[in-house]
């Protein structure tokens, strides 16, 4: 094998491609019969009574249909992606089970009854604007692109439902396409993962369970930075594509 094949090899987002996979096979078993999202959305009074199961299968199912279903497996391929070659699967798995998880703890109380991957991609999105943050100049212009686009979409639904997520992503996707055009974005893509945070904390202010859950991220993200080389350096500034 090549270094090249092998490069190739090691940057396959291998936990994001399984993890979207599962979810699809969930989104297909509730379609093809109702029974499974009643048996696997949100329910803590049938948890409490023994179906310990109810703690993560919330993740494989999407209580709002086809819309919810398309949105949630596409930004998880999307900032997935992002998120696995940032930190690796391992890191990758401890921010999407762990959040996904606590997630669920909010759901008790904001959505009794829903279910759905969201909360655990808003904890790959915090975590990789606590890195836009912090290491500014390592970031890959997709990645400061998905990130505040990806909150104004959560944002945006949250304050003004269909309207509001069409409006909010769609400012941020003209704004980002005119920021990064410059040669020099550093600033940029700070700016993009504070503005991120500031409206996950407005959303979570609500409350509302994904700004809840993209904070959580943000603050696992600086417990799980990439990995360091052998030496103990920091990983290295990636070339911007």
């Amino acid at each position: 094998m090549t270094a090249v094949e092998t490069r190739r090899r090691a940057g396959l987002p291998i936990a994001t491609l399984v993890v979207a996979f599962v979810t699809a096979l969930g989104a297909a078993a509730q379609l093809n019969d109702p029974e499974v999202l009643d048996r696997f959305r949100r329910n803590y009074p049938a948890l409490h009574d023994g179906e310990w199961w109810r703690w993560f299968t919330p993740l494989l199912v999407q209580s709002a249909g086809w819309g919810q279903i398309l949105f949630n497996i596409g930004s998880l391929l999307v900032v997935g992606v992002i998120a696995e070659r940032r930190f690796g699967t391992v890191r990758w798995l401890v921010l999407y089970v762990g959040i996904g998880l606590a997630g669920e703890a909010f759901g008790e109380r904001l959505d009794p009854t829903g279910s759905g991957n969201s909360l655990a991609v808003c904890g790959l999105a915090g975590a990789l604007a606590t890195l836009l943050i912090l290491r500014p100049g390592a970031a890959t212009r997709p990645h400061a692109f998905v990130v505040p686009y990806y909150v104004a979409c959560v944002a945006g639904l949250g304050f003004g439902g269909i309207a509001g997520a069409t409006a909010a992503p769609t400012a941020v996707l003209v704004v980002m396409s005119v920021l990064l055009r410059r040669d020099r974005y550093t600033g940029v893509a700070f700016a993009a993962g504070v503005a991120a945070l500031v409206a996950a904390g407005a959303l979570a202010a609500r409350p509302d369970q994904h700004g809840i859950a993209v904070l959580c991220g943000a603050v696992a993200g600086l417990l799980l930075f990439p990995p360091r080389d052998r030496a103990g350096r920091p990983e290295p500034a990636r070339p911007v594509p």
